[in-house]
């Protein structure tokens, strides 16, 4: 028994007449009988009494009518309430996010997520990017947030935006009185770097060694929040994301823009190449976005 059996058997008993229910269905005729003979065949008996010209239902068939027409109705009401359930997100979805960018990021973003896509229940992972792109390989997250290079032939991303970084010094050092500092400012400081584990501590290690910044290093932390932390107590001074610096209500350190050269990172959304670019995923796409224009820092004295 097959669905469009009944549909046609529900528009013949409905027409009295298999002409008139093939162009109802706008289906060939004799595709029509054959198809009520098939279903016929499979519920073991005859559905109709041949009338003259026309057809008119038996005892079987007036069973199986409204059996047929709440088959038909609930499989309507399925696609129409899928439907629904993914206009609302219904169901699970992981996704991941470098440390470097989740607590900073996510909080705001995730707010205007679940308001949209109220029925979704999000899972988080914060993870290095190596094993992030293991993740949407092997299908246990969605959606990843990372910083390029994202290099994996199973991956596809959508560039979100780019950050620039920030020097960011204690306030009893002589550079909390400058509005910005140059490579210069920075070159006979001691430094505090975040670890390379991370894709971010890569990128300010690179940074530091090209621009001859960093011959100083005191300490590498695998935490951000600690290496403000180690700045804040004089250790020495930093280079961290603009979103750090956005976030941050310490008045214990000083956040500086660096005036020439100075890094960035490219923040994107990437997914396993299979899966799709869906509805739910373009939206999380916009909502980040919408959210990374909010995380611009500005100067006290500039507020």
């Amino acid at each position: 028994m097959e669905l469009h059996q009944l549909r046609y058997f529900v528009a013949a008993a409905e027409a009295g007449s298999i002409s008139r229910a093939s162009q109802r269905c706008e289906t060939a005729q004799p595709t029509v009988s054959q198809q009520i003979q098939k279903l016929e065949k499979s519920v073991g008996m005859p559905l109709f009494d041949r009338v003259g010209r026309g057809i008119a239902l038996n005892d079987a068939g007036r069973a199986l009518l409204p059996r047929a027409k709440r088959i038909l109705a609930e499989v309507q009401d399925a696609g129409r309430l899928l439907r629904d359930d993914l206009d609302a997100g219904c169901g699970g979805f992981h996704l991941g996010a470098i440390a470097t960018i989740a607590p900073y990021l996510l909080p705001g973003a995730l707010s205007q997520f679940t308001r949209r896509f109220d029925r979704c229940e999000l899972q988080i992972t914060e993870d290095l990017s190596e094993r992030l792109v293991e993740g949407l390989v092997d299908n246990t997250l969605d959606a990843a947030i990372m910083s390029t290079p994202v290099e994996h032939e199973l991956v596809e991303y959508q560039t979100l935006a780019t950050e620039k970084m920030m020097a960011v010094v204690p306030m009893s050092s002589p550079l909390a009185k400058k509005r910005h500092v140059n490579l210069t400012d920075l070159r006979e400081q001691p430094v505090v770097l975040i670890s390379r584990m991370h894709c971010l501590g890569r990128q300010v290690n690179e940074f530091c060694a090209t621009r001859g910044v960093g011959s100083r290093i005191v300490c590498r932390s695998s935490q951000l929040m600690t290496v403000l932390e180690l700045v804040r107590m004089g250790l020495g001074v930093s280079v961290v994301p603009e979103m750090a610096a956005a976030t941050s209500s310490q008045s214990s350190y000083h956040f500086l823009p660096i005036r020439t050269h100075a890094p960035s990172r490219v923040i994107t959304l990437a997914w396993r190449t299979n899966r799709g670019y869906s509805p739910l995923l373009r939206t999380l796409a916009e909502i980040l976005k919408d959210q990374l224009t909010t995380l611009r820092y500005h100067s006290p004295k500039s507020r």
